[in-house]
């Protein structure tokens, strides 16, 4: 199974089919005309990422930073936000006939969503040749029965088709970003990560928290009682396979000043979360950050020519149309 997380950044159906979204010139490269393009070609495993991502569709595309009208959590979505889904999934569903994939195997639906922050959702394209959904849930503090505070995650539950009596849980996280003084600059993911513990997911097997959670798990803070506070340690059963330091979060301004990704990358930002006791369902995971820059490429060419670091900031300039941050897939074996 392929699942990607990606934060694309006030996504919405003007962003993703405006046709100056990139240069001519960048046009010419091969890797799409508009950020529709771009992102199905990524999550459909399109030639032109081939050794970058693997040539597998996606079963499951987690967007989030989805926009919609309205602010009340719950509360149904409005605005572009049902367009911009269907324009995804009809896109995915056009590759999967255009890169000659099976259809018996690939076929794509969302799932209608439902307001979790100001003006904000996530989304959930799945394959429904491996998925079902079966319940769509935001988190509640299992203390107070309240929405956890700010962007509440969306929770959405899946039967796995290719294994009977298998369910899946995937809670679209976007926390809040880091603020204050050094000392206690990440303390605001910090503290809602920590509050994750406290949630129906968090006690359920087969469950995934991924997205942006604006940390990682290395990071902390002090708190008045002296004592180091890190985002995941009271997360009993759940850990990640990204190591630590997998930068995601995307410069505005290339930095010719650092070397390799830090000229173009700024801080470990996304990740997935997932249930690791001895019942867990992965088998033979692979996660990582998708490097989109350091990793484009011009397909015009046989073989393609790499684009970084010789037209580094052109493509960082295209990229920054596309989302500040990158995606994160894991690819694994549903056991």
């Amino acid at each position: 199974m392929k699942v990607i997380s990606w934060n694309l950044k006030n996504v919405s159906l003007n962003k993703l089919t405006k046709a100056n979204t990139f240069q001519p010139l960048f046009q010419t490269y091969g890797m799409g005309n508009t950020v529709l393009d771009y992102v199905t070609n990524v999550v459909m495993g399109a030639e032109q990422w081939e050794g970058v991502v693997s040539a597998f569709p996606v079963d499951l595309f987690v967007v989030i930073e989805l926009k919609t009208g309205g602010s009340r959590k719950g509360g149904a979505v409005s605005g572009n936000c049902l367009p911009t889904l269907v324009a995804m999934r009809d896109a995915m569903n056009a590759a999967v006939v255009a890169m000659n994939h099976n259809p018996l195997e690939y076929n794509y639906q969302y799932i209608v969503p439902v307001i979790t922050g100001r003006h904000e959702t996530v989304g959930f394209i799945y394959n429904t040749r491996e998925l079902t959904p079966t319940a769509l849930t935001l988190e509640r503090n299992t203390v107070t029965d309240a929405f956890l505070p700010g962007r509440t995650p969306l929770v959405a539950t899946f039967d796995v088709l290719s294994k009977p009596g298998t369910t899946m849980r995937f809670s679209g996280i976007h926390d809040p970003p880091p603020s204050g003084g050094a000392a206690v600059r990440m303390r605001p993911p910090i503290d809602f990560c920590r509050q994750l513990v406290n949630t129906p997911s968090a006690a359920v097997q087969n469950t995934f928290f991924l997205g942006d959670f604006n940390c990682q798990p290395t990071d902390s803070y002090v708190n008045g009682n002296g004592v180091t506070v890190r985002p995941f340690s009271n997360l009993a059963n759940y850990g990640t396979d990204l190591p630590n330091n997998s930068l995601s979060s995307v410069k505005k301004r290339l930095d010719n000043n650092q070397a390799g990704q830090a000229a173009y990358l700024s801080a470990p930002y996304d990740n997935n979360i997932f249930w690791i006791t001895p019942n867990i369902v992965i088998g033979n995971g692979q996660e990582e950050v998708v490097d989109l820059i350091g990793e484009a490429k011009n397909t015009i060419y046989d073989p393609p020519e790499d684009l970084y670091p010789a037209r580094g900031r052109a493509v960082l300039n295209a990229y920054n149309a596309v989302s500040d941050h990158l995606p994160v897939i894991m690819e694994f074996n549903v056991i």
